[in-house]
């Protein structure tokens, strides 16, 4: 009987008694990765043998961007939740191909926790240049900072022609560039589907995406407690519920907040740069003068911050969450200034007066939120305006070029607002020189050298594309 047990054991031995891999074998390179995804892999075998490919997996997430020849498929990966193997799973007309564990994520940095969302309006979301698209969500601040924690941040992809980036390529030598306006019509085509009806999961590259990345574009502190209405509550169901806001309900009040969505989820660690951004933004970036009168009354802002701090304040993971820095630092100022003087609508006084205003309201904001704040041992404040403040000031060196705030000058986008890719790399670090000490991690920093290298807003680079507008080295 004792021989019979040792001979079937050999037998499921030589059998493999673990779960069987599907049609042909694949190799895959690399073969490992961050949790963070937003890299290519390439599957090496015979993918002919599965006719055309529609569809790839790696531990159950869908991969896009698939490229075919006969012998390779090449993906690029959303990431995952969990560090370790995961299962391969290629669909094809043909046959399918399942390769159990044949790709690996690698733990994140050390001691970092898992479990991470971003929340907030459109630097946290991931804006450039006017648009949202895979590059500017990516490389945006929140990106960057996932990927240098090695973390999974399920970004909700658009697809480049719902929100596009002005491109420098769109730009006439002294700099002018296409209107809003003229860009609408390509954009709302680009979610009208074949019945000719609005499907907002054609506005994202996998709608069937659970973000953690919730930050909407232009909502204001009331929108991110409550939820967006208006224009704003079609981004929010783009970002959080494609596919179940069809044709008569994609502009419908959001019932399920960005608040709401991180008690749901409650994450170990959640972040944001601009939570205060549209109460005060309108102040700062129109060209016909500034407008502080437009800045929301901080009476009705103050509740709200309470009341969203006492609800962050209860859940178990750590938030760090950035104060605003005044925003007539921004290039838009200076038109405004320029332009309202010429036309005699104001006199030197009476426009730093108004800045100073602004100044002084975006001080009272900066401290109702650190006051919200202040009772909640898991709520952190981020110093942004410090940051901003001294970038305004001083600049930074980087590959032997001077990086300035000013229009142009490698540190804002096309829209004079929102950061380029090297802009964005020092805003993550610092919220990383935030996180390290309170996670007890070691979450490198972004090397500003090597991103600047590769940034198409640099200085250099947009000086290669022509513009004269672009200051001198």
């Amino acid at each position: 009987m004792r021989r019979l047990a040792l001979a079937f054991a050999a037998v499921l031995a030589a059998c493999g008694s673990g779960p069987q891999n599907v049609g042909p074998p694949l190799t895959a390179s690399p073969s490992h990765g961050s949790m963070f995804g937003q890299y290519q892999v390439k599957l090496s075998g015979n993918v002919s043998a599965l006719g055309q490919v529609t569809d790839v997996k790696f531990g159950g997430i869908e991969a896009y961007d698939l490229q075919a020849t006969a012998t390779t498929l090449t993906v690029t990966l959303q990431g995952a939740p969990k560090p370790g193997p995961v299962d391969v799973e290629v669909t094809g007309s043909r046959g399918n191909a399942l390769d159990h564990g044949l790709f690996t994520y690698d733990p994140a940095a050390r001691g970092v926790p898992l479990e991470w969302m971003a929340f907030g309006a459109s630097l946290t979301q991931g804006t450039q240049s006017g648009g949202i698209d895979p590059h500017s969500q990516i490389w945006g601040y929140s990106g960057q900072l996932a990927k240098a924690a090695g973390v999974f941040l399920a970004l909700p992809l658009f697809q480049p022609a719902f929100v596009p980036q002005v491109q420098p390529t769109q730009l006439t030598p002294d700099c002018v560039g296409p209107t809003l306006g003229s860009m609408i019509p390509s954009m709302a085509q680009s979610i009208i589907g074949p019945d000719g009806n609005i499907d907002l999961a054609l506005a994202r590259i996998d709608p069937t995406m659970t973000p953690r990345d919730i930050a909407i574009g232009g909502e204001p502190v009331k929108m991110i407690l409550n939820g967006g209405t208006g224009n704003l509550a079609l981004l929010e169901h783009v970002v959080e519920d494609p596919m179940t806001s069809g044709p008569n309900n994609f502009m419908a009040p959001v019932k399920t907040s960005q608040i709401d969505r991180l008690e749901a989820q409650d994450p170990d660690v959640a972040f944001s740069a601009d939570l205060l951004a549209n109460d005060l933004d309108p102040a700062a970036t129109q060209t016909d003068d500034v407008h502080p009168e437009e800045i929301t009354p901080l009476d009705q802002v103050q509740p709200l911050l309470v009341e969203m701090m006492q609800r962050l304040g209860k859940l178990h993971g750590q938030y760090f969450i950035a104060n605003m820095p005044s925003l007539t630092f921004l290039p838009d100022v200076k038109i405004a200034h320029d332009h309202s003087i010429a036309a005699g609508t104001e006199t030197e006084a009476s426009f730093e007066a108004k800045k100073e205003q602004i100044d002084q309201e975006t001080d009272a904001y900066d401290q109702a939120l650190a006051d919200a704040m202040k009772p909640y041992r898991n709520l952190h404040l981020v110093d942004f305006k410090a940051a901003a403040e001294k970038l305004e000031r001083d600049g930074v060196e980087v590959n032997g070029e001077h990086l300035t705030v000013a229009a142009y000058g490698g540190l804002l986008s096309l829209d004079d607002v929102h950061f380029t890719d090297t802009g964005y790399a020092i805003l993550a670090n610092v919220f990383i020189d935030a996180m390290n000490p309170v996670l007890h991690a070691r979450i490198p920093d972004i090397d500003l050298a090597q991103v600047e290298k590769n940034d198409a807003l640099s200085p250099a680079h947009l000086r290669a594309d022509g513009l004269e507008c672009v200051p001198p080295p």
